[in-house]
């Protein structure tokens, strides 16, 4: 007889037990499985609304100025040595080492206008590139404003796909502008606004932000430079970093050796709130996981050692009629790796099961729950690997019965 038959035969005799010892183990891989699905996903979750605060990497063309404001107010005072990027410049910041983590670079010029006698400051963007960075802009409704979004391969890796954002219907002379800008000229979509001696219209009105962004009008961004008079001109670049982990310092400074008449500052309070939820996020499911992990081995551990104990006299026959020390070995061990392999499928099934049912009450959030075949993959090696982890010492344990003492108890 084969012993892979007896192992089987033997847990076919002891059906009550050995479903006990799955139940243990498959609560163990099931709240495993569930716990690591639920925090990756709710890691990507979280990674999204992080990147959708906005730039993270914000780059200034270098100035002799000091600060002259204090408290939120600020004192004019005479500049001196002021510089701006140009559009060359910042085009050297696709080659720097880290490229493949940028998202969205997005250059723009500032300045002020006069609108009525009352001075608007104007920001040229490339305007689909700011709407793809500031994802929390909403549109009136009788805004003109149709946002395509289509997929396209990277430019980094042909085998991957990137959204890229248009904007339909918004030509040369259409601009976007605030609720501020809105109500006091008192404009509202296809509305047309003059300014040094240009026409241009109004295709949508952004709803209240809270932010500057409602005292600003938005267009082109060579618009803006031939209505400033500042062609090829840059004054800032708003450069988002997408990715976990990003090294963002040290991308900042490659963008200043890519830049010399520029200075990249990281945002260090987008970048340190999206390490530290990550890393909180990482260390829950860790902390979890490890002691599910133990409390399963001991449940393995306790439950063959009860079973080598009750199978003295049965172990002593083998012994008897020739089998050796390593068979009894790999009866006990085959046995523990068949118990743990269906636990393992089990515990991924049950756990997989719990999280598309229960994922969003339990992380709190609207989450989407994948099929991963590497965790699937992993949850079986894992069952495994505990259940004959465990197993060790009493098969070792059954393999060293004297078989003449346990015959005595016949």
């Amino acid at each position: 007889m084969k012993l892979r038959n007896i192992s089987i035969d033997n847990l076919k005799r002891r059906k009550s037990k050995m479903i006990f010892l799955m139940i243990g183990m498959i609560i163990g891989i099931t709240t495993i499985v569930t716990i690591f699905t639920i925090t990756e996903a709710m890691q990507e979750d979280v990674q999204k609304k992080l990147d959708e605060f906005g730039a993270n990497i914000m780059i200034l063309p270098k100035t002799n100025n000091l600060s002259m404001s204090y408290g939120g107010i600020s004192i004019p005072s005479a500049e001196y040595d002021v510089r701006e990027i140009s559009d060359e410049e910042v085009n050297n910041i696709w080659s720097i080492k880290n490229k493949e983590n940028l998202a969205t670079v997005s250059p723009k010029l500032l300045g002020a206008i006069d609108i009525g006698g009352d001075k608007i400051l104007v920001v040229g963007a490339d305007l689909a590139n700011e709407i793809k960075l500031k994802k929390w802009w909403m549109f009136t409704n009788e805004s003109n404003i149709t946002l395509k979004r289509t997929e396209k391969p990277s430019i980094f890796d042909p085998t991957k796909t990137e959204t890229v954002t248009e904007i339909e219907g918004l030509n040369e002379n259409g601009v976007i502008i605030g609720s501020g800008v809105s109500e006091k000229l008192s404009k509202k979509p296809g509305d047309t606004i003059t300014a040094n001696n240009k026409s241009f219209t109004v295709k949508g009105v952004l709803e209240e932000t809270g932010s500057q962004d409602d005292s600003i009008i938005f267009m082109n961004l060579d618009t803006a430079q031939e209505l400033l008079g500042k062609e090829g001109k840059i004054t800032l670049v708003e450069v988002a970093a997408l990715c976990s982990g990003c090294p963002v310092e040290e991308m900042a400074r490659q963008i200043n050796e890519a830049i010399p008449e520029g200075k990249a500052t990281p945002v260090k309070q987008v970048v340190e709130a999206r390490m530290s939820t990550i890393h909180n996020l990482n260390n829950f499911g860790m902390a979890v996981g490890v002691i599910i992990l133990f409390i399963g081995s001991l449940m393995v551990f306790t439950t063959m050692m009860s079973s080598v104990n009750e199978r003295t006299r049965e172990i002593g026959i083998f012994r008897a009629i020739g089998f050796r020390k390593m068979h009894v070995v790999k009866i006990i061990m085959t046995e523990a790796l068949i118990l743990s392999f269906i636990s393992g499928v089990l515990g991924y099934a049950l756990g997989m099961a719990v999280a598309l049912t229960a994922g969003s009450k339990i992380a709190g959030m609207s989450i989407i729950i994948p099929f991963d075949p590497y965790l699937a993959a992993g949850a079986v090696t894992l069952a495994v690997f505990v259940g004959t982890l465990a197993t060790v010492y009493p098969a070792l344990k059954a393999a060293k019965i004297d078989p003449a003492n346990a015959l005595r108890h016949m």
